[in-house]
């Protein structure tokens, strides 16, 4: 009788951990069912080995042999089931005398089997599965995506692409992350010299017309600048004719320490227009100043929407929390982009945002800084031992800033910040927090949001930094308060990388003014289908090859700064497909809004088969927000130029210079533009434009008007309907929510 019960409390033990397997396998998802199956085989499942020792110590039992050796002899058998030696002579006899116990005991044998068999599967699978992908990644039409450095930044740019690409993840990996990546339906390949495998890919990249894109992220400077060296060298040996099509198939995208910024450009310069400079912090910060321009959150009180100019009396106020790598980002992108205009006497005049920046460490004597942003302050503005006159009338301070060295736990901490938003009612006041972890600067912006209540603040908007944030990780749901800085959704997303609505508006805001250059320096010039495709795909070579990064860059925040632009005026601008929004205005009620006394002129063709209309202008800028407008921009453009540490030239140097134009092969003028040495000719006032016209004007024999620059600073605007249509997106009225 005993036989029979402790058979079927065995059988009863071996179908739960059956269902329990199927389930698992069943119904978990891959990572989940991947980490069971390899359980399986370490001891998870030990009860299918101790479920055999009562079925082999009754089979002894019922042999006649003694209560211990049965014992004993049942635990030698489970140590040889364990390698799968399967045995029953021992117990045969009952097992032929008893059907239900010999149907368990083989039930056990299988269920010992399939242990060993889903373990071993496992493994195998993983490796034909990566083999698999290793030939799709060659084999297949798709473009190709080759991140290197496994990290979970790499992985999450790698996930990011759905199913656009073949992607693989490149670098010498553990056992144990290959398993990670194997769970997460990453392909990878593991080498102990990924330099080799990228000569290798770049080898067929040079061969086969299709799009390969690189990610150089290892981690480490050292290593991407060594990939990246790798890379000059593999391309320097191709022919000229594959060097001069590759940039348009081969992107190569290498993140880097902005400490090491001018290392990297360096690189770039040399990387026959296919290497591009990714900083992370920059992406954090223009994704930040783009969500969320400061005069998005300003108001009538504040701004003369009819003029787009910023009320007397009204201050505008940044408080900095912190000032590691993110909030000088932040610094250096808003000053390029937040520019404001006050009523003057005669033209409007800037209104400076004041920055107050706290840190815990002395932070205004910063390297970086000195070397980018106070390069003009240091060796223009406050300089004595420059002659003004040799010069055209300098630009303004961009900005103003006071620096705080208190900790936040400082008594005075709090005091400093009531002082600096509760200066004027009317002020428009603003705090971005980013000094610590995501805990910290969320524990920082709770603090804050209850002294806006104590202070009785309806005027201070509050950011915080939040790298990876997750609803259910805060309780903070104030108006007001802003999350920034999540690195997935700004920075390591491939989108985002290879070229989002930026990147692509300021190539088209590029290709349009390469354009309009040409036509006006050009006299006679036949605008004809055939001239506007080839310009068109000599502005995309330029684009790449010929430009600069801190070209490029201009471009891409003129095109940053249009959202600002339109709020001035109290509009904006979303997707064409955003929920909820309200109708797009059409180009002619934009061009009311914006220029209704001082509308843009058709120069009678068009750009792109009559999708842009090309514009003509004159010397007459009248008194207009329009003209205010142009101001702006230059004044944003002199901005972001002092941002990168660009100084004003000379005036001889702008008459006198000559550069060597490396695409015409001779020397010719440089108008003061050399950013070898960092200098610009134009980084003046908009009076000292006028001045620089002439000056060319004289020099080439030619008109004010081919030598006129101040028609750019109207163009974003001129341009902005289609600009952004072309994009997908449409201009609104500004709503009072975000």
């Amino acid at each position: 009788m005993y036989i029979n019960v402790v058979t079927v409390i065995c059988l009863a033990f071996l179908i739960i951990e059956t269902l329990y397997l199927a389930g698992n396998i069943i119904f978990k998802k891959r990572k989940q069912q991947i980490a069971f199956v390899r359980s399986f085989k370490k001891g998870k499942f030990a009860v299918i080995y101790l479920t055999a020792i009562p079925l082999y110590l009754i089979g002894h039992l019922y042999t006649g042999t003694a209560p211990a050796n049965a014992f004993f002899l049942a635990i030698h058998k489970i140590i040889n089931l364990v390698v799968l030696k399967y045995d029953v002579s021992s117990i045969e006899a009952l097992m032929l005398a008893n059907e239900l116990y010999k149907n368990t005991v083989y039930f056990c044998f299988i269920l010992v089997g399939v242990n060993a068999i889903l373990f071993t599967l496992s493994l195998t699978i993983q490796h034909i599965w990566c083999g698999i992908q290793g030939i799709m990644s060659v084999i297949t039409s798709k473009p190709k995506l080759y991140l290197f450095g496994n990290n979970d930044q790499n992985v999450a740019i790698y996930l990011s692409d759905k199913g656009k690409r073949n992607k693989t993840i490149i670098d010498d990996i553990s056992d144990e992350d290959c398993e990670k990546l194997y769970m997460e339906k990453v392909s990878f390949v593991s080498t102990p010299s990924p330099d080799l495998h990228l000569k290798g890919l770049l080898q067929f990249a040079k061969r086969i017309n299709r799009e390969h894109t690189f990610i150089i992220n290892t981690g480490d400077e050292e290593k991407n600048i060594m990939l990246c060296t790798a890379i000059i060298d593999e391309l320097s040996e191709a022919s000229d004719e594959v060097k001069k099509r590759l940039f348009l198939k081969l992107k190569v995208y290498v993140f880097g320490d902005p400490r090491y910024q001018a290392i990297y450009e360096d690189i770039i310069s040399s990387g026959f227009g296919c290497i591009h400079y990714v900083n992370k912090y920059q992406k954090m910060a223009v994704d930040f100043i783009d969500r969320y321009p400061l005069a998005l959150f300003m108001n009538e009180k504040q701004m003369d929407y009819e003029k787009s100019l910023v009320r007397d009396g009204v201050d505008i106020n940044v408080a900095l929390i912190g000032f590691g790598q993110t909030n000088q980002q932040v610094f250096l992108t808003s000053v390029a982009n937040n520019q404001f205009l006050t009523a003057g006497e005669g033209d409007p005049v800037l209104k400076p945002v004041k920055y107050s920046i706290f840190d815990k460490d002395p932070a205004e004597n910063n390297k970086n800084l000195n070397h980018s942003y106070y390069r003009f302050k240091h060796e223009c503005h406050e300089s004595k031992s420059i002659v003004i006159d040799d010069y055209l009338p300098m630009p303004t301070l961009p900005a103003e800033e006071e620096y705080f060295l208190l900790d936040i736990n400082n008594k005075d901490f709090y005091n400093k910040i009531r002082n600096i938003v509760m200066r004027n009612p009317d002020d428009a006041n603003f705090i971005v927090i980013a000094f610590g972890t995501d805990l910290e600067n969320l524990d920082m912006a709770q603090k804050l949001v209850e002294k806006r209540k104590e202070w009785n603040l309806d005027n201070l908007i509050i950011f915080v930094k939040v790298r990876v944030w997750h609803k259910e990780q805060t309780l903070l749901e104030e108006k007001g308060c802003y999350f920034i800085g999540n690195e997935n959704d700004s920075v390591y997303d491939i989108e985002k990388i290879v070229g989002d609505k930026l990147f692509k508006m300021a190539k088209m805001r590029n290709e349009t003014y390469d354009l309009e250059y040409n036509i006006t320096h050009n006299a006679g010039l036949v605008i004809d289908k055939a001239y506007l495709s080839n310009q068109s795909n000599s502005a995309n070579e330029n684009w790449y090859k010929e430009k600069s990064q801190m070209e490029r860059d201009s471009s891409l925040f003129g095109c940053l700064s249009l959202r600002s632009k339109l709020n001035m005026m109290n509009l904006d601008y979303c997707p064409v497909d955003q929920e909820n929004s309200p109708p797009g205005l059409t180009e002619e009620e934009y061009i009311d809004i914006y220029a209704p006394d001082d509308r843009p002129v058709s120069a009678g063709y068009s750009f792109r088969a009559n999708e842009k209309e090309i514009l003509q202008y004159d010397l007459d800028f009248k008194n207009s927000r329009r003209r205010n407008m142009a101001i702006q921009e230059h004044q944003r453009w002199n901005s972001f130029m002092i941002s990168r540490g660009i100084i004003p030239s000379t005036k001889d140097q702008i008459l006198n210079e000559m550069v060597y134009d490396n695409k015409k092969k001779k020397y010719k003028h440089s108008n003061g533009k050399n950013y070898a040495v960092r200098r610009h000719g134009n980084l003046t006032t908009f009076d000292g434009l006028v001045e620089f016209r002439q000056m060319i004007a004289n020099r080439d024999k030619a008109s004010e008007l081919e030598a006129d620059v101040i028609k750019y600073d109207y163009q974003i605007l001129d341009d902005a309907y289609w600009l952004l249509s072309k994009n997908d997106f449409k201009i609104i009225h500004k709503r009072d929510h975000v």
